[in-house]
């Protein structure tokens, strides 16, 4: 017995041509045309991570609309969240760039126009000054600290504290979009860093994280915030960005005193 070396039709020995196809080539065993690969099966949607060697992957998992993560650097993780030391690197960089973007605007105000600038932050000492004062540091910090963080990934705030944004895929997302997340946690998780305010949209904002493991402002711009694994050098870290937010804070009270 021999077989069609096309379509492994059966043919008697004395045959020369096989009578299915027409093909005139034998063999001694049946073409076995193989078996077409399948999809790897996701039992129960639990996917683990693969180690290649310096760098963790972890296909994209979706949880809602919350953004999935791509590569996570080793000695960095994507989760769980960190809500407070993100909370504490956000005040540190909306007093350090507000502070500094505000010293700038006086400086060349005040140089290309003493008298205008004299009226212009003279509104800071009346009635709502303080709150006013609020408003525009926090959104003069989040769009200088949003560019930054575009650009590096990280801030001064979030270097002390452990922290780096970047998109899905571990790239900077830019200094655009960094300013327009930034932006984003000034109207949605500070709410325009009016007290009252504020404590409501940071309540959604920190329920949100701890409830999908991302915030509104992350999952619209695809952001993924990494962290460090908390430990004694990380711990030194938090203490030293504590004590940086209170020494600026004193300061900005002692120039406003003066």
């Amino acid at each position: 017995m021999k077989y069609c070396s096309t379509c492994s039709e059966p043919a008697q020995n004395t045959m020369v041509m096989c009578a299915q196809c027409g093909a005139r080539s034998f063999s001694d065993m049946p073409h076995v045309t193989p078996a077409s690969a399948s999809p790897p099966e996701v039992i129960d949607d639990q996917i683990q991570p693969v180690n290649t060697g310096n760098i963790n992957t972890l296909p994209p998992k979706f949880n809602g609309n919350a953004s999935g993560v791509g590569v996570v650097p080793e000695g960095w993780l994507a989760s769980p969240p960190t809500p407070w030391r993100r909370y504490a690197a956000r005040m540190l960089d909306i007093t350090f760039f507000g502070y500094l973007g505000f010293a700038v605007i006086g400086f060349v105000y005040y140089a290309v126009a003493p008298y205008s600038a004299d009226k212009f932050f003279s509104i800071f000492s009346g009635p709502g000054g303080t709150v006013l004062d609020l408003v525009i540091t926090a959104l003069v910090g989040c769009v200088l600290s949003g560019a930054v963080i575009g650009l590096s990934g990280s801030s001064l705030g979030k270097l002390l504290f452990g922290l780096m944004v970047v998109d899905n895929n571990g790239n900077k997302i830019g200094a655009v979009q960094g300013m327009q997340r930034d932006i984003a946690v000034y109207l949605r998780g500070l709410g325009l860093a009016i007290p009252l305010v504020s404590l409501f949209t940071l309540w959604i904002a920190y329920s949100k994280l701890k409830e999908t493991g991302s915030t509104s402002w992350d999952t619209d711009k695809n952001c993924v915030v990494w962290h460090r694994p908390s430990g004694p050098g990380q711990y030194l870290l938090n203490v030293i960005g504590i004590f940086i937010l209170i020494l600026l804070n004193a300061a900005a009270r002692v120039l406003n005193a003066m």
